[in-house]
């Protein structure tokens, strides 16, 4: 009888879980911040010493390093479905 005031396994499973999801951001913000917003491709080029290569590509299309290489709406649609199933499973196992 916690009354969601936050004791008792279900408020542990919460503060695990939002803990989690905290160390979690602050790790890729910090990944973020080491690397910057250059892509692996670039990085990779810049340090063999290759250069670009010449793939036909518009560069600086992506968001903080990421491009969508393909059809949007097929990543839209599996992210949804991702998103779904890990709510189906949190409701279901009541984490």
């Amino acid at each position: 009888m916690s009354g969601g005031t936050g004791a008792g396994p279900e408020g542990r499973g919460r503060l695990v879980f939002i803990g989690l999801v905290l160390i979690a951001g602050i790790v890729a913000l910090l990944a973020y911040a080491a690397t910057g917003p250059v892509g692996i491709e670039d990085r990779f080029a810049s340090a063999t010493g290759t250069g670009p290569h010449d793939t036909g590509e518009e560069g600086g299309s992506g968001v903080a390093g990421f491009t969508l290489e393909g059809q949007p709406i097929l990543y839209s649609a599996v992210l949804l479905l991702l998103i779904i199933g890990c709510f189906a499973l949190y409701r279901k196992y009541a984490l």
